[in-house]
Order: C-alpha cells, then sequence, then structure tokens
C-alpha cells in the first residue's frame, strides 16, 4: 500500500472525530485552510512514527467508536507465556503509544493508557476469578480458543475483520484455522512457531562426526534419510562415551512436542473435520506410548521422570551439553539468549548457539514415515467485558503489524503471522529466522475443541506411567481410552 499524503490523513482523521461525533462540524473537502494548515504541522512531527506502521495506519484512523470526547482510555491486557514472551503485552502498549501521538497531533485531548499484566502460569484461573468479579481486561493473549468461547469470555470478531480487512491481507491463511471454531473467527494470531528437535553439535564432534556431518544433518532429516531410530543409537553411543549424562530431553507436561506430533507421523489423528468429534486412533497412540517407553525403560536414554522435572533443570541440562538431542521450540533459541541457564556463560551468546547446537525438524519415528512439526499459535482475544471492543480489536491489529511482529518473533525466538514481516530490516537481520521457516512447510496444529484439556489430561497421564515402567503400553492405552471414554461420552470417536 503506498503511503498517504498528509491531506488524505487529515480528510480520514476528521472523518474519524466526526463518526466518534467528538465536536468536527466540516467534513475533510471543507477544512479551512488555517486549521488544515495546523494539523499538517501536527501530523508531520509524527509522521516518522506513521509511516514505520505502514500498511496499518490508514485503516486505524476509520476507528469510529464511541470514545470519550476528553480523558483517559484505560485499555487492560493480560498474557501468559515464557520469559521472553513478554512483548505481547508490550507490543499493545507500542500500539497504544502511537494511538496517542495521533491522537495528541490533532488537538484530541485523549490517551489510552495500557495496563498490563503477563504470567508465567495458572492463567486461565485468574481470567475466571476476574470475570466473575467483573473486572476483566479488554485483550487476552493465550490459546483455550474453545473453553474461552464456550464460557463467553470473548467476542467473535467476523463483524471487525471485514470492516479493517484491508489490515488483515498479510496474515498467512493457514493461520485462520487456528482461530476459526463453530464457524465464526474469534481471534487474531498473535505468533507462531515451529517445534523442532535440538541437537549438540558439540557432542556429535566428539563422536566423531565431520562438520560436513553435522551441518548436512537437518536437511537428511528432512527427507527422510535419518530417523528417531537412528537418532537413539547415537545417543546410545555418546551416553556409553561418557559425552552426555543423556540422550534425549522431552518437555515436562504435555505439549505438540513430542507427543502430539509423533501420534501424527504413526497416522494418528486428532478432531473429525465433519463432525468436530475428538478422536482417538489406538494404533499410533499404542506406537507412540511404545516408543517413548522404550526410550525411558528399554534404550534408557530419556529419563524415566521426565514428566514433572522442572523447566530450569530442562534447559540446564541442554544448554550445559549434558543431553544431546531436545525436543524443543524455536522460541527456546531466544530464551537461552535471554535467561542465565549456563553455569558458566550464564545467557548465552547466539554465537555460542550457533557454534555448539543444531535444529531440525522431529524426525521420522522410523523408516518411511515423514519428519514434522507442529505449530500451536498464540492468540489475541477482545472479551466480553471490554467496554471499547472495536478500539482494543484495532490496538491488537496494531499490535501484530509487521514491525511490530518481526520485534516479537525475533525478541521470542517465534516465527511471524505476517507475509510481510519477512521484509523488516529487524527480522530479516535475523539468521536463525531464515533457516527455520521453511519447518511451516511441514507444520500440523492441534484440534479445537473444548474438552481437549481432558483429552491431554488422559494422555499425558499415559506418558507418565510407560515412561515409569508403571504400566506397558498397552496397559496405558487401556487406561487412557476408558478415562476418554467416561469423561467425554459421545465428543469422542475411538478408532481401531
Amino acid at each position: 500500500m503506498p503511503k498517504t499524503s498528509v491531506y488524505i490523513l487529515v480528510g480520514l482523521i476528521i472523518g474519524i472525530l466526526i463518526g466518534a461525533g467528538l465536536g468536527y462540524a466540516l467534513a475533510p473537502k471543507g477544512v479551512p485552510a488555517e486549521e488544515y494548515n495546523k494539523v499538517k504541522s501536527e501530523l508531520e512531527a509524527v509522521k516518522g512514527e506513521l509511516n514505520k506502521i505502514k500498511p496499518d495506519y490508514e485503516a486505524l484512523l476509520k476507528l469510529a467508536g464511541k470514545l470519550p470526547r476528553d480523558g483517559v482510555i484505560k485499555i487492560r491486557v493480560w498474557a501468559s507465556g515464557s520469559p521472553v514472551d513478554v512483548t505481547r503485552v508490550d507490543n499493545v502498549e507500542r500500539a497504544a503509544s502511537i494511538l496517542n501521538r495521533i491522537f495528541a497531533a490533532i488537538g484530541l485531548n485523549v490517551k489510552i493508557e495500557v495496563e498490563k499484566q503477563f504470567f508465567r502460569g495458572a492463567y486461565l484461573d485468574k481470567l475466571t476469578a476476574a470475570f466473575a468479579a467483573k473486572e476483566a481486561p479488554d485483550i487476552i493473549a493465550m490459546k483455550d480458543l474453545p473453553t474461552l468461547v464456550e464460557g463467553g469470555y470473548v467476542i467473535a470478531l467476523d463483524e471487525y475483520i471485514e470492516k479493517y480487512k484491508d489490515l488483515l491481507e498479510d496474515v498467512y491463511p493457514t493461520l485462520w484455522k487456528g482461530v476459526t471454531y463453530k464457524g465464526k473467527i474469534w481471534a487474531i494470531p498473535q505468533d507462531t512457531e515451529a517445534r523442532p528437535l535440538y541437537f549438540r553439535k558439540d557432542v556429535l564432534r566428539k563422536l566423531g562426526w565431520s562438520e560436513e556431518e553435522i551441518e548436512a544433518l537437518p536437511e537428511k532429516i528432512r527427507k527422510g534419510e535419518i530417523t528417531i531410530e537412528d537418532l537413539i543409537e547415537v545417543a546410545k553411543e555418546a551416553m556409553a562415551k561418557g559425552l552426555v549424562e543423556w540422550g534425549f530431553y522431552h518437555r515436562p507436561n504435555f505439549g505438540g512436542t513430542p507427543f502430539i506430533i509423533l501420534y501424527y507421523q504413526y497416522g494418528g489423528e486428532l478432531q473429525d473435520p465433519k463432525t468436530g468429534k475428538l478422536i482417538l486412533c489406538k494404533s499410533a497412540m499404542l506406537k507412540m506410548l511404545t516408543l517413548l517407553h522404550r526410550m525411558a525403560q528399554v534404550d534408557k536414554v530419556v529419563p524415566p521422570n521426565m514428566i514433572g522435572t522442572s523447566w530450569r533443570d530442562i534447559h540446564a541440562g541442554f544448554v550445559n551439553g549434558r543431553v544431546l538431542f531436545w525436543f524443543g521450540g524455536t522460541w527456546h533459541w531466544a530464551e537461552w539468549q535471554r535467561v542465565a541457564y549456563h553455569e558458566k556463560l550464564g545467557k548465552l551468546p547466539e554465537d555460542y548457539e550457533w557454534e555448539n547446537m543444531g535444529f531440525a525438524l522431529v524426525p521420522a519415528p522410523e523408516e518411511g514415515l515423514k519428519p514434522l512439526t507442529l505449530t500451536s499459535p498464540y492468540l489475541y482475544y477482545v472479551t466480553s467485558q471490554s467496554k471499547y471492543p472495536e478500539l482494543a480489536f484495532l490496538l491488537i491489529v496494531l499490535a501484530t503489524s509487521a514491525p511490530m511482529d518481526a520485534i516479537h518473533a525475533i525478541d521470542s525466538g517465534h516465527l511471524p503471522v505476517r507475509s510481510t514481516t519477512v521484509n523488516q530490516p529487524y527480522y530479516a537481520k535475523s539468521k536463525f529466522h531464515k533457516e527455520v521457516a521453511y519447518m511451516l512447510e511441514h507444520t500440523t496444529f492441534e484440534p479445537l475443541h473444548p474438552k481437549w484439556r481432558a483429552y491431554k489430561d488422559a494422555w499425558i497421564t499415559a506418558i507418565t506411567k510407560v515412561e515409569t515402567g508403571e504400566l506397558t503400553p498397552e496397559q496405558a492405552l487401556d487406561e487412557m481410552v476408558k478415562t476418554l471414554q467416561t469423561e467425554l461420552g459421545d465428543a469422542i470417536i475411538i478408532k481401531e
């Protein structure tokens, strides 16, 4: 979209004020020369800021909500995530700052104040309590879309998306699948990511791998030439030689990596596209549980008490080179640079990461299957208790505009939600983001269902029991099926 002239900007601003009933009586064509020149001069002062947010600022100026004539508009935003994801609230604050400068430039005595809170855990419980007390925020950044919709916590955004569709043309089309539920769009994608398998280059060197072999590993995994079965053997060798304490680490709670990915790789389905019901494919689930049981109890390359291990211990284990392979996320690349996990270096210089760590798709479990990754986007919602829903919507649209999308992606190690973000200078300078982008071509998604949480709870229980050796994979699957049939009833389809 080309840059807009100051005259058009003035017209849009005055139009917005007319729509909001803020006291301008003249249409853009009738603007007196004195007033035009005054506003033009003031706009020039913020022209640099306006240009930074192209192409989004034009439609932002169309806002015609019922804003107060003067005073303060308080917008509260809540978000959750890892320590490097605080941009989820900071970018809304940045968006408000730009709107405030636009308002000031036209002499409008209205200021948006953003009250932000960022949580690491128990987020949904806090949100539920806030709604009960009628003290909910205006904007939230989280997942759990079906739960939020069914609970009446958020509003559908279709009307605003149609009204401001010119602002959203560069959102990656596939991401809209993750925000559409029961035929309506309930959120704006806030970020996305890939879930790679990280590996220690320094350990592979000690095993005798050449630099060429190490650098070729991701491509061989992508082509299916190296599988998890192959890497288990590498891990066993590294442990036997005392180079690492453990061959593999995975997350300590339920998540896409590697659990959902492995299930999908074995041919599993999680949701019926016609009925929306959840699905459990027993054959795929058994293979997934059997592989984890083998890794923990037979080959002993995964700690049997992996579930429940602290996140800090997990990161410290990989960052300090005590673990060869880590089923992680792209955001961990940034997290290791910002959180002092290394026992000598503290926060890692990125040069250290490039020298000692590599990343690839999650390999096929065995020959003939496909490597995959998974994305589980964080989403921006407008809550049903917001007094200014249209303003809140425009703030989250601006907060995901290409420049701010780039800030979040680079600073938190996520991938962008806008195709134009890759052209941003801040984004383009990141070697990591360039090299990991191909993984989105191999991505998958979690299901959207209000009872997905119960499914995950039963699944992680089964995983825990096979890894600790409490149950065999067959026993754990049988228990999982019975639990899901009892708790989900006809909301789940059990397939052989």
